[in-house]
């Protein structure tokens, strides 16, 4: 007998218009924030990494430096989101001074794109990190300017959006992942309602589902000595 959710999601397949592939990714406990790479140098006999949490922590002159060979074309940072968003504001480069300014590398383009995705009990690393299965939708680019002042820069795809999207994934996990979605409805055992499909889709979403964007780095205004691309600060509202 097909269950009133499996049911339900076989109906809406007819219209889902979402058949991208699915990635793997991998957050570790208490993180809200991953890059691809981060600069990590010594200063005064002390290590000191450049990491993205900096593009948080109120600070202009604290930036995230990526780590890669070269410019960093094609890193990226991918941020947790915990409701929608339709504003960002950064703040370029390493903007701790002038000088600091120009000296690295500025970001000249980035693209954007959410990232949403979910998860099932058991589906950890060795290193204890959460595994998810996501899939990403384009959100166009954003030219930035070359100073350190902040920008401000709207997303495309408003909040309805970004909720339609996420449901869409999730009726896709659901239907293309049948052996994760039992080891869901085993975890939540009498939580699981069988008659409350609109109540059981939000419940996963909300206890194994995961929403981010992503920013990767399209372009760079280079720097004068350092071929190290730097982003100050991330505002998102």
């Amino acid at each position: 007998m097909v269950n009133k959710l499996a049911g339900f999601l076989l109906a809406a397949a007819a219209v889902l218009p979402l058949q991208a592939q699915w990635q793997d990714f991998s957050a570790g406990p208490g993180e809200s924030v991953w890059a691809t790479s981060s600069l990590t140098e010594i200063l005064g006999q002390k290590e000191v990494t450049y990491g993205p949490e900096a593009l948080f922590d109120g600070e202009f002159s604290t930036p995230w430096v990526e780590g890669a060979e070269g410019a960093g074309i094609g890193e990226s940072v991918t941020i947790l989101l915990k409701e929608p968003v339709s504003e960002m504001v950064l703040v370029n480069g390493f903007a701790a001074s002038q000088r600091l300014f120009l000296l690295n590398n500025r970001v000249k383009s980035l693209k954007l794109s959410l990232l949403a995705g979910f998860t099932a009990p058991g589906m950890v690393s060795e290193r204890d990190f959460q595994l998810y299965l996501v899939q990403e939708r384009a959100l166009g680019g954003w030219e930035l300017e070359d100073h350190q002042s902040p920008q401000r820069h709207l997303l495309p795809l408003d909040s309805q959006g970004q909720g339609e999207f996420f449901d869409q994934v999730l009726r896709a996990f659901l239907e293309d992942q049948a052996f994760l979605f039992r080891m869901i409805r085993e975890e939540l055992g009498d939580l699981y309602q069988e008659e409350n499909v609109p109540g059981m889709l939000l419940l996963i979403q909300e206890l194994y589902g995961f929403l981010a964007l992503r920013m990767t780095i399209e372009d760079v205004y280079p720097g004068s000595l350092y071929d190290d691309t730097c982003l100050g600060e991330i505002i998102l509202r």
